[in-house]
């Protein structure tokens, strides 16, 4: 028993308390695309050609994308990098802290919208709308019939039969106006609040490569054996402290923040890789400016130091350490948020823009690099960014039975803090609350992620868990 139940049963206080459970199936795309897209190295790469998933596809379970593959010997040998990720809740909206993840398909969908396969997924088990314990233990709600004290089975005298028996009065203290929750939310933030514990999650992982097929080599396409290496990584992105300042100008107070984390380009940081080597191919050193080249490139090959046929405006950057992601890296031309009147004033602004988009002067984009699966499989988390939760790796066999073809993952994520909720949503135009209660949490913004990595085999995963929640 913990410290705040022993103290809640002391003062003979009842908290009422729910698990929310984990989606326990999941979208995949049929077997023949999956082996067709972890076979081919030249088909592995992160975009939606590689195959989309029907929104009526569910399994129990979920498979891992291939998003990174090469030749590293004769008889075509490759190595390939596979990603398996989860999402801890539903999808918040465009946040770029987080993965491309599937989201789960909203109610009218056909099975003719195809949903581009990323290999990771939303977990849900932070909030369920439709829990009904869950609506009893917020403040803010209005109780179900089922759930009511003053709800009268059978017949009220003077109905019909079939009456719904509903004495119209829920007991609670919440207003009924929009403007009297504002007060009450701005007095007391957590006056709708919920007490969340942790959310613990169970993966049974399996190795799911045949390695007795053969390819169109006529050799397996296997870089080492059949034990496979699987890095387990629970990352949560870091939410930047908010400070004030003051404008000299006009005497007013500014917030100010550094942009969020950027999952795309600032999930891993390692010293012992540069821009003049595999993160971007143009960036190569001992390139010599010579004045009166066509075309302005500053490429010189009529000395020592010129024998690098590259453009000098990336060449500039080959000592430069940035971060990167599993697929991008940072553009080392970054810019400061000038603009005094910014809420980001002075931070470097991340690169969010492909590459090839048009951007601005003052913006910059992404770079595609190219690290090996072996790189990115051995890569440092940039924890300035992300917080590290758990890193573990081991290996699974997917030729033979026993202890070592499957591992089970038990993956806890403590919260342990009170979650404020915004109350009830409003009604149409006017100052009346509606039955509808806000349900995104408001101090809950960095979203937990659980990520596999596996080295040469393409892993499954069957999920169960939940969330804990009790009252405030």
């Amino acid at each position: 028993m913990s410290f705040r139940s022993k103290v809640l049963e002391a003062l003979d206080i009842q908290k009422d308390h729910v698990r929310i459970p984990v989606y326990q199936n999941f979208l995949n795309p049929d077997e023949a695309a999956v082996a067709e897209i972890s076979e081919a190295a030249e088909n592995c790469k992160i975009d939606a050609a590689d195959g989309v998933v029907s929104i009526l596809d569910y399994k129990p379970y979920a498979v891992s994308k291939c998003i990174k593959s090469q030749k590293i010997g004769p008889q075509n040998r490759t190595e390939r990098l596979e990603v398996l990720g989860f999402v801890v809740g539903d999808d918040p909206g465009g946040a770029k802290m987080l993965p491309d993840a599937i989201n789960r398909p909203k109610a009218g969908s056909t099975s003719s919208d195809p949903i581009p396969y990323t290999g990771i997924h939303y977990l849900g088990g932070l909030y369920d709308s439709s829990n009904r314990k869950l609506a009893v233990m917020r403040k803010s709600a209005i109780k179900d019939e089922s759930m009511q004290t003053m709800y009268q089975g059978g017949v009220i005298p003077g109905q019909t039969p079939g009456g719904n028996g509903l004495i119209q009065h829920t007991h609670t203290d919440w207003p009924a106006k929009l403007s009297e929750q504002g007060i009450l939310l701005n007095e007391n933030p957590m006056a709708d609040c919920l007490y969340y514990h942790k959310t613990q999650i169970r993966f049974l992982l399996t190795g799911i490569d045949d390695l007795t097929k053969s390819y169109g080599s006529g050799v397996m396409d296997q870089a080492s054996n059949h034990r496979g290496t699987v890095r387990m990584l629970v990352l949560r992105p870091r939410t930047p402290s908010v400070r004030t300042r003051v404008d000299g100008t006009n005497n007013s107070f500014i917030l100010n923040h550094d942009f969020m984390p950027n999952w795309d380009t600032q999930l891993f940081y390692d010293k012992g890789k540069q821009m003049g080597g595999k993160l971007d191919e143009l960036s190569w050193p001992h390139t010599e400016k010579t004045e009166g080249l066509t075309g302005g490139t500053g490429q010189n090959t009529t000395t020592v130091a010129g024998y690098n046929v590259q453009p000098e405006n990336n060449s500039k950057h080959s000592s430069d350490v940035v971060t990167y992601g599993l697929k991008y890296a940072e553009n080392p031309e970054r810019y400061v948020d000038t603009a005094t009147t910014s809420t980001t004033f002075g931070h470097m602004k991340p690169s969010y823009h492909l590459p090839g988009a048009t951007i601005g002067a003052t913006d910059t984009h992404m770079i595609e690099h190219g690290l090996t699966a072996t790189d990115l499989l051995m890569s440092k988390i940039n924890k300035q960014k992300f917080a590290v939760l758990h890193d573990e790796v081991f290996t699974l066999d997917s030729l033979h039975h026993g202890a070592a073809s499957q591992h089970i993952a038990n993956v806890n994520i403590p919260y342990y803090k009170k979650v404020k909720f915004a109350g009830r949503l409003q009604q149409g135009t006017g100052d009346n609350l509606s039955y509808q209660t806000n349900d995104e949490p408001m101090n809950m913004s960095s979203r937990p992620i659980v990520l596999f990595l596996s080295y040469n085999q393409k892993i499954s995963a069957s999920v169960e868990g939940w969330t804990a929640i009790s009252e405030c």
